[in-house]
C-alpha cells in the first residue's frame, strides 16, 4: 500500500494532524524538565509554581482578543506572529541566567498558545461529521506519537548537551510545525463566522446550557489533576533521586498512554458516542497514576504512572471532542477559545496551589490531586448521563475519514 503523508485524512486534516504534532513536539522537548530548570536558575519551590501559574494569568489576554483579531486579520498572519514570538521565548529560556528572564519566556508562549484553539475550530469545520475520530486523529494520536519520541530525544540531548539544549531543539520543532501552518486554508473557518450579521459572543457561548457544562467540566478537572501532577518531576529530583534525563524519558510514558487510550477510542463507537463517558475513564487513568507516585519509588512503578498520567491529555481532547460535537457551529469557536482559556489557565493555577502545598509535606499535591480527581471523575458520570437525557448522542458512521 503506498503510504500517504496526510494518513488518509485529506489535504486539510493532514496539514492540521502534522501542524499540531510538531507543536506538541514542541511541549514535548522541554516540558517535562521545565519545572527543573526554573528551580536550576535559582527559584524556590514557591516560586516555581507562581512562574508556572503566570501564563494563567495572561493566558485570558492573549486568547480573548484574538477572536476580534481573526475577524479583521488574515488568520495565518497571526498564528505565525505568534508562534514567532514563543521561538524568541524558547531562545530566552536557552540562553537564560537567571529565573526571572523566564518570565518573559512564559509571556511569549501564552502568546504562541493562541494556535491551539484556532486549529481545534479548523479540525471540526472540516471534519464533517466524524468529529471525535478526527479529533482523535489530529488532536491525540498525533500529538501523542511526538510526545513519546521527543521526551526520549530531549532525554539523550540532555544528557549530551544540557538542559538549555532542550529549549533548542523545541525551537527546530516549532520552525517545522511552521511550515505545515502556512499551507492551511482558514478561508472557510472566517467565511462561516461572517455569514451572519451579527459576531457570536463569548456570552452567548456560555449561555448555551450543555456548551457551559462541559466547560465548568473541563475546567474543574484539568486544575485538580493539575494539582496532582504538576511538581513531579520535582518530587522525583528531589525525594527519589531520578536524574533530569531519566524523568524526561520516563515522561515519555504519559504519550504511549495517550496515544493507547486515543486508538481505543478511535475504535469504540460506544465511547465516540459518549465522550464525557470515555473523560471520565481518562481522568480516573491520572487518580491512579498519583496514588503510585506517592507510595513507590521504584522505576518500574513510576513508569507505570507516567503511562497512566498519559489520561490527563486524554480527558483534555476529549473534552475539546465533546464540545465540536455537541456545540452549534455558530459559537464553535468561541467555545474552543473559552476551552483554551479554562484549561490553561487551570494547568496554570494548579502549580501555585500544588507548591504551597509542597512546602507542607512533597506528596500532599499527589493526595489532595487524587481525591479531588475522584470527585471530578463522578461529577463528570453525573453531568454526561444528563446531557445524554437531554440530547440524543450522535451517531458515528462505521466507515473512516478516508471513507
Amino acid at each position: 500500500m503506498r503510504f500517504a503523508w496526510h494518513l488518509g485524512l485529506g489535504k486539510e486534516l493532514g496539514l492540521a494532524f502534522w501542524a499540531m504534532t510538531m507543536f506538541e513536539a514542541t511541549i514535548g522537548a522541554y516540558a517535562s524538565i521545565w519545572p527543573l530548570w526554573i528551580e536550576r536558575l535559582g527559584a524556590p519551590i514557591v516560586v516555581v509554581g507562581l512562574v508556572l501559574g503566570l501564563s494563567g494569568v495572561i493566558r485570558p489576554f492573549v486568547l480573548l482578543p484574538s477572536s476580534w483579531l481573526f475577524e479583521r486579520v488574515d488568520p495565518l498572519k497571526v498564528l505565525l506572529g505568534a508562534r514567532i514570538l514563543s521561538i524568541v521565548g524558547l531562545l530566552i529560556a536557552a540562553l537564560a541566567q537567571n529565573w526571572p528572564l523566564l518570565l518573559i519566556t512564559v509571556v511569549f508562549n501564552a502568546f504562541g498558545e493562541i494556535v491551539f484553539a484556532t486549529i481545534h475550530t479548523y479540525v471540526a469545520d472540516k471534519s464533517g461529521p466524524n468529529k471525535v475520530q478526527a479529533f482523535s486523529m489530529v488532536v491525540t494520536i498525533g500529538p501523542a506519537a511526538a510526545l513519546i519520541v521527543m521526551p526520549i530525544l530531549s532525554g539523550l540531548v540532555i544528557s549530551i548537551w544540557g538542559i538549555r539544549a532542550a529549549f533548542i531543539l523545541a525551537v527546530i520543532t516549532t520552525v517545522i510545525a511552521l511550515a505545515f501552518v502556512s499551507r492551511m486554508n482558514f478561508q472557510k473557518t472566517r467565511s462561516g463566522e461572517e455569514e451572519t450579521a451579527d459576531q457570536p459572543s463569548y456570552r452567548e457561548a456560555f449561555r448555551h446550557r450543555t456548551t457551559r457544562s462541559i466547560l465548568l467540566l473541563h475546567g474543574c478537572t484539568l486544575i485538580c489533576l493539575s494539582i496532582g501532577v504538576s511538581l513531579v518531576p520535582n518530587y522525583l529530583e528531589d525525594f527519589r533521586g531520578v536524574h533530569a534525563a531519566t524523568i524526561s524519558v520516563l515522561s515519555a510514558g504519559a504519550a504511549v498512554g495517550t496515544a493507547i487510550f486515543a486508538i481505543v477510542t478511535a475504535r469504540s463507537r460506544k465511547l465516540q458516542n459518549n465522550p464525557l463517558f470515555a473523560a471520565a475513564i481518562a481522568t480516573s487513568f491520572v487518580v491512579i497514576a498519583m496514588i503510585l507516585f506517592a507510595t513507590l519509588s521504584a522505576l518500574p512503578a513510576i513508569a507505570v504512572a507516567y503511562f497512566l498520567r498519559g489520561g490527563l491529555f486524554s480527558a483534555w481532547v476529549l473534552f475539546i471532542s465533546a464540545v465540536g460535537d455537541l456545540t452549534p457551529a455558530r459559537i464553535r469557536s468561541r467555545a474552543f477559545i473559552t476551552l483554551e482559556i479554562l484549561g490553561g489557565g487551570a494547568m496554570s493555577f494548579g502549580p501555585v496551589i500544588a507548591a504551597q502545598l509542597y512546602g507542607f509535606d512533597p506528596r500532599m499535591p499527589l493526595v489532595v490531586g487524587a481525591v479531588s480527581g475522584l470527585v471530578m471523575v463522578m461529577i463528570v458520570l453525573r453531568v454526561g448521563r444528563m446531557i445524554r437525557q437531554a440530547q440524543p448522542a450522535p451517531v458515528v458512521p462505521a466507515e473512516s475519514l478516508a471513507g
